[in-house]
């Protein structure tokens, strides 16, 4: 939308075309020829200024539309009055000239250009056919002559005014884009900066309402500084009196662009110094602030609520773990045959507890940005195995045969723990969703720069939603139901992965099982030593 100052202008320009052309009626009312033709022509002459003068109305929005249409009014007009007063002869080619200036004044380059192409165009025209004879060379309508020439000077006019007022513009723009910090003179004549983008403008206004400079974000005004009147700021609700009082005063108004703003005016002798503050963008700004703050206060309450849980659990779960080891293996004698099967089902009941333990403290160091990685080369394949010996017993309890496809080493370049935990939450999970007598598949392989490891079962099989659903912390799908857990294991998979630059992908349909695949970056063949370890 143009400013307001500027459409005043321009409504002005066309006023002034139709007062000449009522001028140019009466003198033809007064001379002795009187021909019918002649108003006829002036009627359609006061077209262009009649659609520049409604569109650009006080109390009208100038829509994409209107400036094509009052270019194009100008130039049809210019184009008609050519071939009917003398083609190319005729004074009135100057018309011709308006509809760029119009176009220029309206912030159009684009048309400008279109406007003067066509303009240049229709004169060869006109020419052109004058000089086959299809257009006459002189004048068509008798006494036009006297009028054309009348019409003639208007137009020059009207260029000369157009000419003015698109350099004043100008001007004004480029004092705009080259904003000045306000010199402050009351009460410390200090210089004060302010960034774009805060929110707030500094202006500087004369005691007859004009801005003498302004400083800071602009508030999407889109001409605003020296010369501008405070009362195209404002919307015409706010009078620009109520911001310059003799005293002191703060209070809110509204800007032309309908934006809610704060005002602060500090009255002193050359003027007003004027603060305006964005109201929506001090809001966002403070709602946003709260929200971090709160988020941050919810990460830290549910870190230490989790370490503190932790490791209050782990202590007895070692001890327990440890004890079943030694039953197992009867450190201190044989068992009764009867209790032969339990320590083994503590044994396992207690290493996934633990792991959920190690899920949650894992969990909360992530969220809280303490968990720190020491990457190095990790083979895959062999810390698949190690998982397999360690959850051997939980799959043959649950008839779930555990089968690990790859053969060959995988190197990737990971942290060991890590890694070890995403293949055991990933090979529990699918424990606990197979059926019995069904398998659940490890593999890991090298595509291009990603080491790739991936777990299959054929399973419940899992919804969309119920895929988004397992990816947060402490939910899951609805085929977890009747499955105990705490909802956390492919959370903690889907943070590992992302925190090696990876990413996780699961592949699943109810009742017909689940592909999880990690992606993890590759280790380098110079740190992988030719006996098959790590080179250090």
């Amino acid at each position: 939308m143009l400013p307001q100052k500027q459409r005043q202008r321009l409504r002005l320009i066309h006023l002034g075309w139709l007062a000449m052309v009522v001028a140019v009626a009466c003198s033809i009312l007064v001379s002795r020829e009187k021909e019918a033709l002649s108003f006829a022509w002036l009627g359609l002459a006061s077209l262009p200024g009649l659609a520049g003068y409604l569109l650009l109305g006080p109390d009208r929005l100038l829509n994409q539309f209107a400036p094509s249409f009052l270019v194009i009014t100008w130039t049809v007009f210019a184009a008609f009055a050519l071939a009917l007063s003398g083609a190319a002869m005729s004074p009135l080619a100057v018309l011709f000239v308006i509809a760029p200036l119009v176009a220029l004044n309206l912030q159009n380059s684009s048309m400008a250009a279109e406007a003067s192409i066509f303009g240049a165009g229709a004169y060869f025209v006109a020419i052109l056919l004058s000089e086959i004879g299809i257009l006459p060379m002189g004048e068509t309508v008798p006494g036009f002559s006297s009028v054309a020439r009348l019409l003639a000077f208007a137009a020059l006019v009207i260029c000369a005014l157009l000419v003015w007022f698109l350099a004043r513009g100008q001007e004004q723009r480029a004092a705009a884009d080259q904003i000045q910090p306000v010199e402050v003179s009351h009460p410390a004549k200090a210089t004060i900066p302010v960034p774009a983008g805060s929110g707030v403008l500094l202006l500087d206004v004369t005691p007859d309402g004009m801005i003498r400079g302004a400083d800071g974000d602009k508030l999407g005004l889109p001409a605003i500084g020296a010369g501008t009147l405070l009362r195209d700021v404002l919307n015409p609700a706010t009078p620009p009196a109520t911001l310059q009082g003799p005293s002191p005063m703060a209070g809110e108004a509204t800007l032309v662009s309908g934006r809610k703003v704060g005002f602060c005016a500090t009255p002193y002798e050359g003027g007003t110094h004027l603060v305006l503050i964005d109201r929506q963008s001090q809001d966002e700004k403070t709602a946003s602030v709260d929200a971090e703050t709160h988020a941050r206060d919810a990460v830290r309450q549910r870190t230490a609520f989790f370490a503190s849980l932790g490791h209050d659990l782990k202590t007895p779960l070692n001890a327990i773990i440890g004890y079943a080891d030694m039953m197992r293996h009867g450190v201190r004698g044989p068992l009764p045959e009867a209790y032969q099967d339990y320590p083994a089902i503590i044994h396992d009941s207690g290493q996934e507890l633990l792991l959920m333990v190690e899920d949650m403290l894992d969990l909360a160091r992530a969220d809280a940005e303490r968990y720190r990685l020491e990457p190095e080369p990790v083979d895959l394949t062999a810390s698949a195995q190690s998982v397999l010996r360690q959850l051997e017993n939980q799959a043959e309890r649950a008839g779930v045969k555990l089968r690990l496809k790859a053969d060959e080493e995988v190197w990737a370049q990971a942290d060991a723990r890590a890694v070890r935990q995403i293949w055991q939450n990933l090979v529990s999970n699918a424990i606990k969703y197979s059926n019995s007598d069904s398998a659940v598949v490890l593999d890991a392989e090298i595509s291009g720069n990603a080491a790739i490891l991936s777990v299959t079962d054929k399973g419940a099989g899992m919804s969309e939603d119920d895929v988004r659903l397992a990816l947060e912390p402490f939910s899951q799908g609805g085929n977890a139901r009747g499955v105990k857990g705490t909802g956390l294991g492919l959370a903690v998979v889907k943070r590992f992965a992302e925190m090696h630059g990876g990413q996780i992908d699961i592949r699943s349909a109810p009742g017909e099982g689940t592909r999880v695949t990690v992606t993890l970056p590759c280790a380098q063949d110079a740190d992988i030593d030719p006996m098959g370890d790590a080179a250090q």
